[in-house]
């Protein structure tokens, strides 16, 4: 920040100091100069030389000792232009009444009421602002019938005094609408930055979800598979040894492939940039998803019905973690020699998804309780929470007669186009 713009910064930050400041440089400048008389009411209002003569010691001394009084009155008040407008048009408009009141001459130090006057219309409330006014105005008439005599005397005075206290207040009356304009503008600056804030946290606490959800994909899906496979080797490493290392090569793919889906998902969070590399599977990646389930030992069965057609990337998401959810819950719960039976029908209300077993049934309880409720982005809750996100639902219990069933509806976004 420059010099210039901390200096300003300090004396709007100390209007206090500032003005007491300005009050008593003027007091001494006022002072020092004598307090110079602008109207004498004894010479004005004299008709000949023998009512001057006629004047009294006790006037010239009253004049003498008022004047410097009347100067304090007018002036040093002024310090508290900012901070109590009211009391400080108040000093100096009893101030001036008095000195109205004793005829004391009309001297330089006369500033101070106009400058009073700017303090009530720029910063005291507007009853004081306008009460403020309407005395000048009236002063100014005070001061013509007070001190001169002759009627034309009386009006020049009177429309000049009147236009310096219309000017002091207009300028002070602008000044307040800017700095309610500034203080207007800086209100709405930190609403903005407040809002910001908010959406930042927003923003970060969805971000988060989402990578608990990516999370909990990546590590449930590739530890089914890994733990199913280590099964399998072991129990078949006596009758067939290869069919062990074929397990041992599945294990090693499948915690490779989670590793890279766990370091993109870190980078996500270690780098603002990282979103680009967050792993996005979709509609495409389904047959590689069902594959590597076969892989594992769950025999799997995969339909595709109806037209396909172009979706979010969001929407195909959506399908791929339903799917790859609903069939780790299988391999995990369903039981041995299980079956699943995993269908895309894309009908003109939106792409519908099923993945059935016909396992021992259980899932949805041993699901439901290892996860926990209210959609935290794990298990059938989970699911749930990412098919509503895009406007879909789902559905999951056992089936009559044994095993479970996952279905899932979600609609096209509009201005979906067909594909051929």
């Amino acid at each position: 920040m420059r010099r210039r713009d901390r200096i300003y910064l300090w004396l709007r930050d100390h209007p206090l100091v500032v003005d007491s400041a300005f009050a008593l440089t003027l007091f001494v400048l006022v002072g020092l100069t004598g307090w110079p008389v602008l109207i004498d009411p004894q010479f004005m209002s004299a008709g000949s030389s023998a009512l001057w003569a006629v004047s009294t010691g006790l006037d010239r001394l009253l004049a003498t000792v008022g004047a410097p009084v009347v100067t304090a009155g007018l002036t040093l008040p002024l310090a508290l232009r900012r901070v109590r407008p009211v009391w400080c048009g108040g000093l100096v408009a009893a101030t001036a009444i008095v000195q109205w009141a004793l005829a004391l001459p009309i001297q330089g130090a006369q500033i101070g009421v106009l400058v009073a006057l700017h303090g009530l219309a720029a910063y005291a409330p507007r009853w004081a602002s306008r009460g403020g006014l309407a005395l000048g105005m009236a002063g100014a008439l005070m001061v013509g019938v007070r001190y001169f005599t002759f009627v034309d005397d009386v009006l020049i005075v009177f429309v000049g005094i009147t236009a310096l206290v219309l000017a002091a207040w207009a300028l002070g009356d602008l000044q307040r609408v800017r700095r309610q304009q500034l203080e207007a503008l800086r209100d709405r600056a930190r609403r903005l930055e407040v809002e910001r804030e908010q959406e930042a946290r927003l923003a970060a606490a969805d971000e988060r979800a989402r990578i608990a959800r990516e999370m909990h994909d990546v590590v449930a899906h590739s530890l089914s598979i890994v733990i199913a496979q280590a099964d399998g080797g072991r129990y078949a490493s006596d009758s067939d040894p290869k069919a062990a290392v074929r397990a041992c090569e599945t294990i090693s793919q499948t915690g490779r492939a989670a590793l890279t889906d766990m370091r993109q998902l870190l980078g996500v969070l270690r780098t603002d940039d990282g979103a680009s590399r967050a792993p996005t599977p979709g509609l495409a990646e389904m047959e590689e998803l069902i594959a590597a389930v076969r892989d594992s030992g769950l025999d799997v069965g995969f339909t595709t019905m109806g037209e396909p057609r172009e979706v979010s990337s969001g929407v195909g998401l959506t399908a791929y973690r339903i799917v790859q959810e609903a069939l780790t819950n299988v391999m995990k719960h369903a039981g041995p020699d299980a079956r699943a039976d995993v269908r895309l029908d894309w009908t003109p209300a939106g792409l519908m998804i099923a993945v059935v077993d016909d396992g021992r049934g259980a899932a949805a309880d041993s699901a439901l309780k290892d996860e926990p409720q209210g959609g935290s982005g794990h298990g059938i809750p989970g699911m749930t929470e990412r098919a509503a996100l895009y406007g879909g639902k789902l559905q999951a219990g056992p089936v009559p007669g044994g095993g479970f069933a996952v279905r899932a509806h979600l609609p096209y976004p509009s201005g979906e186009r067909m594909r051929r």
